[in-house]
């Protein structure tokens, strides 16, 4: 008879501080204290962070994350969905997964990965998200413009056209 598989990490990652098996437990609580105190008007001026924007010019389905996380953190809600429809979801995921693991390293006792059903319909969302954000960036007029606009080889293109 198969013994069921363990929850608890191997000895190796239980010798290592909690801080490093466990990022999640101060990198989300870094990324919510930032959103707060980061200026929103700076911020939705600020550069293209997206690296599909970058390298070929097309918007991904987590492009405009930063403003929408920026844009909840200051209670505009309206503004964070016209960033990123997705942003109350993974703000919300982030914010329950931390105080799950929180409360159980206060505990001691293992931390869970997320379910994977909810990886799997986030995944999903995430997909049919950045195929209507594509439908919508091609079905505009302008999305040649916009990628040369936006991606690094468009200012190249920029510099070397006569």
């Amino acid at each position: 008879m198969q013994d069921s598989p363990s929850l608890a990490p191997p000895l190796d990652q239980l010798q290592r501080p909690l801080w490093r098996r466990e990022p999640g437990l101060w990198a989300i609580p870094a990324i919510f204290a930032a959103a707060a105190l980061l200026d929103l008007l700076e911020v939705e001026r600020g550069p293209v962070l997206c690296v599909s924007r970058l390298l070929v010019g097309i918007p991904c389905g987590g492009c405009g994350l930063t403003r929408a996380f920026v844009s909840l953190a200051h209670g505009e809600w309206r503004a964070a969905l016209n960033y990123n429809l997705l942003a109350p979801l993974w703000m919300g995921w982030m914010g329950g997964w931390w105080l799950l693991a929180a409360q159980r390293s206060w505990q001691r006792r293992a931390i869970p990965p997320t379910p994977r059903w909810f990886a799997g319909t986030a995944a999903i969302l995430l997909g049919l998200f950045w195929g209507a954000r594509l439908v919508g960036f091609f079905g505009g007029a302008g999305w040649w413009q916009a990628m040369q606009r936006d991606a690094v080889w468009g200012g190249l293109v920029g510099l070397l056209a006569p």
